[in-house]
């Protein structure tokens, strides 16, 4: 007899396949036609392991553009959103500007940001990567999945399959639900979970077979859980392995935190799933698929025709193949290729046009910028770069939001549950305090771009009136424009001398200054003092000075 709690995750589990199953249709066409030979298939009826799982799609594929196009779509959003060259973001206080902070917060602000940075370089933590993945999986599909371990010595980040992830989402709109599957060999099942062998329908001993395990993450339904603790049934997540084939539950726990991050590039409203870029040029992927075929039929047809000829004509035996000669009948008319009348010149025109509408909805346009012919300055082109990616900031800030920030927020935590020494050097003004996440990826940079524009138009324009009137000057404060700028610019704090550094080296140089005039004033108060003296002596009671009144 089924428990209560085994029917319960088994008529969640529909649900969430059921949200899924109106893309199915659409989904699949993308791994077919976008990511090919990706295992795992788009289909609910796909419940138990079978060899179309690992079928390769790609024989189906004649025209690649869109597989080049997802990738270079996977390239650009790496290096514009997560450039491993450079820091693309950091940590400041909420409801805080950065020109309020004092020294040593920013320069602790910035050390936690560079630790975080630190972890996602390290090959295990496998961020990068990962990435990568899920871009390529956001073009495809719209979705991405993204498991996080937080248990190992380092934070580690893995790609998921969509085709094996069932999710849904809270009132907030964000994803609070996972169903992920996957298909084990008896063994494998008897090494994670030994107790397995109590159950009926397992049998170790078959080689073939493949059980269904499904990890799922969900809500605690817990009262306690509600204060979001650390600890036991207080935990906010309740985590079950458990096996629709084999009916069972094997282990239930609790997690502080929701491993899974579900990135979605477009979402329309009412829907879980999001849509990415192959949903928009679907229609023309299909259509240039087809057409290459045709193209590829036509042209072995025109390089090998079929050959007509009148009934009772050839000679027997009929050979064919390059180099063959065929015999007729003596006052018959040879045979004569059939001539189809088609015209590829035609047909490639129409593959340039549709191909060109596909990198167009992959973004491909804009990220790879065109090389003109004729010369251009540097400032024209940081400023057509710039542009570009503006007009990608609203896409790519759904990125930031479903995806990058939630991976800082729980490396963050995972640095403060292993008491990592960064936190020793935090100053006590921090704590409690929230903290908020500032990108300086070249994508967010572009939106800076023109905050830089009109503070560099703004000293061209005062530049002549400075040179008639240099009190004009007077009015800046140069201190906050020097910060402001290099804020902007993501230049680094550490470069940057504090403002106690800056005060003692004002004061250093107004007494080095006043040592100087000192220095300098002193021969002439000296000679002064001399010529006072001589008087003194030639005239000691100053009757000289009496008589000439």
């Amino acid at each position: 007899m089924k428990s209560p709690e085994l029917v319960r995750l088994q008529d969640r589990y529909e649900h969430v396949k059921m949200i899924r199953s109106g893309h199915d249709s659409m989904l699949n066409d993308a791994q077919q036609f976008v990511s090919p030979g990706m295992i795992g298939g788009f289909s609910n009826t796909n419940s138990s392991f079978s060899s179309n799982r690992e079928e390769d799609t790609s024989k189906k594929l004649y025209d690649h553009t869109a597989v080049w196009a997802n990738m270079m779509f996977a390239n650009g959003l790496s290096s514009y959103l997560i450039p491993k060259s450079d820091r693309w973001a950091y940590l400041k206080p909420q409801d805080t500007p950065s020109a309020l902070l004092e020294d040593d917060e920013l320069l602790f602000l910035e050390k936690l940001s560079d630790k975080v940075q630190h972890l996602y370089s390290l090959p295990q933590s496998q961020f990068y990567p990962t990435g990568h993945e899920t871009f390529q999986s956001i073009g495809s599909f719209g979705n991405g999945v993204v498991y996080v371990n937080r248990d190992k010595p380092v934070i580690t980040f893995k790609s998921c399959p969509l085709a094996d992830s069932f999710f849904d989402i809270n009132e907030e709109v964000f994803v609070d639900t996972m169903f992920y599957r996957r298909f084990m060999s008896p063994k494998a099942l008897f090494q994670m979970f030994p107790k397995v062998v109590n159950n009926r329908a397992f049998d170790i001993d078959a080689k073939t077979a493949k059980h269904e395990i499904v990890y799922t993450v969900e809500p605690n339904d817990d009262p306690r859980s509600r204060k979001g603790g650390r600890i036991g049934p207080e935990r906010p997540y309740k985590v079950t392995y458990w096996s629709p084939d084999l009916e069972a539950v094997f282990q239930q726990t609790q997690k502080a935190y929701f491993p899974f991050m579900v990135p979605r590039w477009l979402v329309m409203a009412g829907e879980v799933l999001g849509r990415g870029p192959a949903t928009t040029c679907m229609a023309q992927i299909r259509v240039i698929n087809k057409m290459v075929k045709e193209l590829l039929l036509s042209a072995e047809q025109a390089n090998r025709p079929p050959l007509v000829a009148e009934e009772g004509s050839i000679l027997l035996p009929i050979t064919a193949g390059n180099g063959q000669i065929l015999y007729h009948e003596m006052g018959t008319s040879p045979p004569q290729p059939l001539v189809s009348g088609s015209q590829p010149n035609l047909t490639l025109e129409m593959l340039r046009d549709y191909r060109e509408q596909i990198t167009k909805a992959f973004f491909v346009d804009q990220i790879i910028r065109e090389q003109k012919k004729e010369r251009q300055s540097i400032l024209e082109v940081q400023d057509e770069r710039g542009q570009m990616l503006q007009q990608l900031g609203p896409l790519l800030a759904r990125m930031e939001n479903e995806y990058l920030s939630p991976c800082i927020e729980q490396t963050v935590e995972f640095l403060q549950d292993r008491r990592d020494p960064v936190f020793d050097e935090m100053p006590t003004s921090l704590n409690g305090r929230p903290l908020e996440i500032i990108y300086t990826s070249p994508a967010a940079h572009a939106q800076y771009a023109s905050g830089i524009s009109n503070i560099a138009g703004f000293m061209q324009d005062i530049t002549p009136i400075a040179q008639q009137d240099p009190t004009v000057l007077e009015n800046l404060d140069m201190n906050e424009l020097f910060e402001a700028y290099g804020r902007m610019r993501n230049i680094p704090r550490r470069v940057v001398k504090t403002k106690e550094a800056m005060n003692q080296a004002r004061e250093a140089r107004a007494q080095a200054e006043e040592q100087q005039m000192a220095m300098q004033a002193a021969p002439e108060m000296a000679g002064a003092m001399k010529d006072i003296a001589s008087a003194r002596a030639t005239d000691p009671e100053g009757m000289g000075q009496l008589l000439t009144l």
